[in-house]
C-alpha cells in the first residue's frame, strides 16, 4: 500500500461509517489513489466528472474575483461531495460522505489532510 493509500484508508477510518468515497485526482480527471465503501459508485465517473466541475468553479473564482477556491460544495438527496485543490491545484481531492455528515467535521478533516496527501501524491 502507498503512503497515499494509507492516508486514504486513515481518513475512511476517521469518518467511519459516514464515509462513501474518496478519490485524488488530477486535473485531467483520472484518479492516482481512491476508495468507496459504496460498490455502486462508479469512481472513474465520479472523478471524470468533477474534474469538469473543479475547472469550471476555478474559472469562475478566477473571473469573479472571487479569491482562491477553497472547495467546491455538491449537495444531494443522500450524499454531499466536497473537492478541494491541493498543492499547486495539479490535483484535486473529492470526498463523499452521506448527507447528515456534520460538514464542519469534514471541512476540518480536508483542512487536516491536504497538506500530507498533496505531499503523498507521486509526481
Amino acid at each position: 500500500m502507498t503512503k497515499l493509500e494509507e492516508l486514504l484508508q486513515t481518513i475512511r477510518d476517521e469518518l467511519g461509517a459516514d464515509l462513501v468515497g474518496s478519490d485524488i485526482v488530477g486535473l485531467d480527471g483520472f484518479s492516482v489513489a481512491g476508495l468507496s465503501t459504496d460498490p455502486g459508485l462508479n469512481r472513474e465517473a465520479v472523478s471524470a466528472r468533477f474534474a469538469l466541475a473543479m475547472k469550471l468553479a476555478l474559472t469562475v473564482s478566477e473571473k469573479l474575483n472571487l479569491g482562491e477556491l477553497e472547495d467546491n460544495l455538491v449537495t444531494a438527496d443522500n450524499y454531499i461531495t466536497l473537492c478541494r485543490s491541493l498543492g499547486d491545484g495539479s490535483y484535486f481531492w473529492i470526498l463523499t460522505v452521506k448527507k447528515d455528515t456534520t460538514l464542519g467535521m469534514v471541512r476540518l478533516t480536508m483542512n487536516d489532510y491536504a497538506p500530507r496527501l498533496w505531499e503523498a501524491i507521486p509526481r
